[in-house]
């Protein structure tokens, strides 16, 4: 749901989100789509970028990961060094192949999302996980 239709009185801050996907393709839909909802999107392909832009200093609130990255590091990898360097950053881990979202189930709070996704599921994942934050950081 985009952010103008959650009404102005709850509506939480524009999020921003790093798209870590290596399909081009999939990536513009993604992006494009979470930007129509009015997030702020980064782009990448891997680990690597998602580290630079964290590492730069970028206020990034969603890491969007597919699990099958370019370069040697790998979406569950990446899962767990955000979680420990940036525990403050949310993950989500997309993935194509059961047997990888199975593995990942540990590592995202509501599981993987297996593709095809919609993209409305993710902006449901990212507003439910940045509502989580919000909940707990006021308790």
């Amino acid at each position: 749901m985009p952010l103008d239709e959650q009404g102005a009185d709850s509506a939480p801050p524009p999020s921003t989100i790093l798209v870590v996907e290596p399909d081009i393709l999939v990536r513009m839909v993604i992006a494009s789509y979470l930007r129509d909802c009015g997030y702020t999107v980064f782009e990448g392909v891997s680990a690597a970028d998602v580290m630079a832009v964290l590492g730069s200093g970028k206020k990034i609130d969603v890491v969007l990961a597919e699990v099958q990255l370019c370069g040697e590091v790998d979406g569950f990898r990446l899962a767990r060094c955000v979680r420990e360097q940036y525990p403050d950053v949310d993950v989500i881990l997309t993935t194509g192949a059961r047997r990888a979202a199975d593995k990942a189930s540990d590592l995202c709070e509501d599981g993987p999302l297996e593709k095809p996704y919609h993209p409305q599921e993710i902006a449901r994942r990212i507003n439910l996980l940045r509502e989580r934050r919000r909940t707990a950081a006021q308790a």
